[in-house]
């Protein structure tokens, strides 16, 4: 069954979508024309629509043909701009065929200018270091101009051309390098004798005594630009000693005969009579002199000591060192200031001697000849630090020690022999005699001084030792040489409270070794006092006849068989020991009251005491011994030898 067509457009039309943007597109452009919704309008919309269509491409063909015409003017225009521009091209092929060699010249004379330019620039390097400007010539040799700061940069200037033309040695240059340097020579040599005659003329006005003169800072260039000289820093350094030394010899004799400006300080000579003043006086000046003239020295010389000690301040700029150099030296800055303060003062060791060796001869006093050879050594210490040891006023201070020493060792060697001469016996106190208190009197003040000398304790004990022998040994050869008709016992007695006396005196670390051999000196006369007085103790005991049967019997023969020792005899001798006991003490005070030490006193009686209770106890032992055939040893024995020993200990 065919459906109604009416229903069916119906429904399509109900089915559709108003949201469909052709349809919304296609009624929009429906409304511009339908305007009124009727019937006859109804029926000619196809046709309307189509009319419409028609006259909506009418339009658009009329205004294609509009941009046709457009475009066709555009193209006649472009084919008229190239053709111009064509021409314009074929101009330019023309006019670049006609330049192109003009072109390449261009280019050609560009490349040409800019390798001038580099080998300008290459040949004012090349000149300004391979030679010297007119002023820089001028300021080296002109005799006209004066030495000044810019002397010496263009002095550097010429000493590192010299270095520099090494280079060229070594390339294909080498003309050119022999050339320069041939010119730079002459250029050095007369340079450097300008400086050197300007050098010498500075160095005689370097003639205060003081040594305490400004060094310029130009003096100092010069003085380090003559290094690069051997010749000339050689000359002008003999300039200057022979300059230096005479101004300090004229000072030092000066000082001696004059004094200072005005009368002050006073002449040296004028403490003549005080010999310790006198040299030391005529020592000081020259040690101070010593020190000024090292600190005006490393000052010219601008050394390295002197620029340690002043760090901080500029350094000098200094040339390079020059290839033409005749000798190269190794010599440091510290050596060349020694060497030269050794001859700069040199001069004073001539009239230093002979004025020392004058007051020698003279001096007969040993203790005011030690302490001029004290204060001799002291100053000689001193300055060889200064100068070194190999200096001649180091050598002639050596010398003037070694005469004082032996001056010294002279009035020693004179007293003792004045000692043994005429010894002093002992008194009856057997105390050191006068003259050994003199001579450690004496000993006392030369150590004083040897204290103050600033040695080492090792050194000193080495030092002084050979002063001890001189001194001591003698006293003690006229101490036995005097005491000789004494008993053994009071020569001992009296050698030991004389040795005690010295010991007494040697108190510094210096005479360690003499009083340790002194103390077995004394032990020696010690154990001499203990054996002679154990012996005495033995006979006032009784017991004395008893020990010497027993030590010298017969191993064989029994104690008690052998004559005066049966046992009463034996009995009757330890009867009376409580008596003995009671009073021995008493008497060793007595006996040992002439030793002035008390503390070898009271060692001498611990000796003692032990001495006589071993022998003692020797006894007891014997007579309790059965094959001695004592019988009944207790009643024989009275006492035992502990109880012998604490009754000795306890008084």
């Amino acid at each position: 069954m065919n459906a109604n067509p009416l229903s069916v457009k119906l429904t399509k039309l109900l089915s559709s979508s108003l949201d469909d943007p052709k349809l919304r597109t296609s009624l929009s452009a429906l409304s511009e024309f339908y305007t009124v919704n009727a019937v006859n309008a109804r029926h000619n919309l196809r046709g309307d629509i189509e009319r419409r269509g028609t006259e909506v491409n009418y339009e658009l063909l009329h205004e294609l043909e509009n941009v046709k015409n457009q475009f066709l003017e555009l193209e006649a225009e472009m084919n008229a701009m190239n053709s111009l521009c064509q021409e314009m091209q074929d101009r330019l092929n023309l006019a670049n065929d006609k330049t192109i060699t003009l072109l390449e010249q261009t280019d050609a004379l560009r490349e040409q200018s800019n390798v001038c330019l580099v080998r300008q620039t290459i040949m004012e390097a090349f000149l300004d270091l391979f030679t010297l400007s007119e002023s820089e010539i001028t300021i080296l040799c002109s005799t006209a101009m004066d030495i000044t700061p810019s002397f010496f940069d263009a002095l550097e200037h010429l000493e590192n051309i010299h270095a520099d033309c090494n280079a060229l040695l070594i390339t294909e240059h080498q003309r050119a390098g022999l050339e320069i340097m041939d010119s730079m020579r002459t250029y050095r040599s007369i340079s450097y004798d300008k400086l050197y005659r300007w050098m010498q003329n500075e160095c005689r006005t370097m003639s205060r005594p003081d040594g305490m003169m400004e060094v310029r800072e130009v003096t100092k260039k010069a003085i380090q630009a003559l290094k690069q000289d051997d010749q000339y820093f050689r000359s002008i350094l003999e300039e200057l000693v022979h300059v230096r030394r005479n101004a300090i010899l004229r000072a030092f004799i000066d000082a001696l005969t004059r004094g200072g400006p005005g009368g002050t300080p006073r002449p040296i000579e004028l403490h003549a009579h005080d010999p310790l003043r006198y040299i030391g006086d005529m020592l000081a000046w020259i040690h101070q002199t010593v020190a000024s003239e090292r600190e005006f020295l490393e000052s010219l010389l601008n050394s390295s000591e002197k620029r340690n000690r002043d760090r901080g301040q500029a350094e000098v700029k200094l040339p390079k060192a020059s290839p033409l150099r005749l000798v190269e030296s190794d010599v440091s800055d510290a050596e060349i200031v020694n060497s030269l303060l050794d001859k700069n003062v040199e001069g004073t060791s001539r009239p230093l001697k002979s004025r020392v060796e004058q007051v020698l001869i003279s001096q007969a006093n040993a203790i005011t000849a030690f302490k001029i050879s004290n204060l001799i050594k002291f100053y000689s210490s001193t300055i060889d630090k200064a100068i070194g040891s190999e200096a001649s006023l180091s050598k002639t201070l050596h010398e003037i020690l070694e005469a004082s020493m032996h001056m010294f060792f002279e009035a020693i060697g004179k007293h003792s022999a004045d000692l043994l001469r005429r010894p002093d016996a002992p008194a009856a106190d057997l105390g050191p005699t006068p003259a050994v208190k003199e001579t450690v009197s004496q000993l006392k003040e030369i150590m004083k001084s040897f204290d103050t000398s600033f040695v080492q304790a090792d050194e000193g004990n080495q030092d002084f030792a050979p002063i001890l022998s001189a001194t001591i040994d003698p006293l003690f050869q006229m101490c036995e040489i005097g005491a000789a008709n004494q008993s053994a016992f009071n020569r001992a007695v009296f050698m030991m409270n004389c040795l005690h006396y010295v010991q007494l005196a040697l108190v510094y670390p210096f005479t360690k070794n003499k009083v340790e051999d002194l103390e077995k000196q004394v032990q020696e006369y010690v154990d001499i006092v203990v054996v002679e007085q154990h012996i005495v103790l033995l006979k006032q005991s009784g017991i004395a006849s008893l020990i010497q049967a027993m030590e010298t019997k017969d191993e064989k023969t029994p104690l008690s068989l052998v004559p005066g020792m049966d046992a009463a005899t034996v009995s009757t001798v330890l009867s009376r020991l409580d008596h003995f006991l009671g009073s021995v003490n008493l008497d060793l005070t007595s006996w040992l009251s002439k030793i002035v030490s008390s503390r070898l006193a009271k060692n001498i009686s611990t000796q003692n005491v032990k001495m006589f209770v071993d022998a003692y106890r020797r006894l007891c032992r014997a007579i309790e011994d059965p094959k001695n055939k004592y019988e009944f040893p207790a009643t024989i024995l009275v006492r035992t030898a502990d109880e012998v020993e604490m009754l000795l200990v306890e008084d």
